[in-house]
């Protein structure tokens, strides 16, 4: 069956179209297309606390182009889903609401729960020791997703309105102190955790320190390359690293999440599997049907 999924997240939107089957058991997600255009919606919202008319602008010409894409490639079912930018925005509702009317398209604005769920559904896919606990870090542009597996059983999971657009605007260093109080209250003292990271900043980490997919990187390899990374200019790291533009900005506050919630939570590794949003909207319509 062939699925797809629209993430319209805080610094880009994602098209994500798969074809989707059970193979010995498993759901297994064939990729078709993926298509990403950067358009930073948090950029506005989180400046001025709303989605300016340029920006409105060119979302409905997204989703129209995204929605032909969709059509053409023979989709069966669909979902397009906003997060934290759509969900901070005061006009937000005004928008999807004009989209929907101009486009015939419904977006459905997540709440931190709900988009914390739907990624953690992408993690019961991965072969991964169930033995071992972990700590499930997804960061976006406008909110971090934490959750806490124990013995392959999610415990606690929190969203935190926290990401790296709104780093990058509130020209901000530090994880906020809730997300440390957090970790330690419900993380066990006595129990060792591994990460989990996912989002387009850490993947691109991976390449940057040439690692394969199921190869783990340590939190001082993270952190050697922060610190190399923002001794240079946003054009520099384009340069150097052959990463878009609207990747080598927000790549330093998002090096700067995963290592500290990873120091705050004592853990020296961190494994990457390529999935995020977008691959669990489409799985969650799978097993809807």
């Amino acid at each position: 069956m062939r699925l797809a999924a629209v993430d319209i997240g805080s610094n880009a939107i994602r098209l994500f179209v798969a074809e989707v089957f059970y193979d010995e058991g498993k759901i297994e997600l064939d990729k078709i297309s993926h298509t990403r255009i950067p358009i930073r919606l948090g950029e506005d919202v989180f400046t001025f606390g709303r989605i300016s008319e340029q920006k409105e602008k060119q979302l409905k010409q997204v989703i129209a182009g995204l929605g032909l894409i969709i059509e053409s490639l023979g989709v069966e079912k669909f979902r397009i889903c906003a997060t934290s930018a759509m969900r901070s925005a005061e006009n937000g509702l005004e928008v999807v609401n004009a989209i929907k009317e101009s486009t015939g398209l419904t977006i459905d604005v997540l709440s931190g729960a709900e988009e914390a769920d739907i990624i953690f559904g992408n993690f019961e896919q991965q072969d991964l020791p169930k033995s071992k606990n972990y700590l499930f870090i997804d960061v976006g542009g406008g909110s971090t997703e934490l959750s806490i597996i124990e013995n392959f059983e999610r415990k606690h999971s929190q969203s935190f309105e926290i990401g790296t657009v709104r780093m990058l605007i509130n020209e901000q260093e530090k994880v906020p102190r809730a997300i440390s109080f957090w970790l330690k209250e419900y993380l066990n003292a006595g129990l060792t955790y591994e990460a989990i990271a996912t989002g387009g900043n850490i993947s691109s980490a991976f390449k940057m320190l040439e690692k394969k997919q199921r190869e783990p990187v340590t939190v001082k390899e993270l952190e050697t390359l922060l610190r190399a990374l923002s001794k240079l200019s946003t054009h520099e790291r384009v340069k150097k690293f052959a990463i878009r533009p609207d990747r080598a900005d927000v790549i330093v506050p998002a090096l700067n999440l995963y290592t500290q919630v990873a120091n705050s939570a004592n853990i020296e590794k961190i494994f990457a599997p390529k999935f995020g949003l977008a691959d669990g909207i489409v799985l969650k319509l799978f097993k809807s049907l």
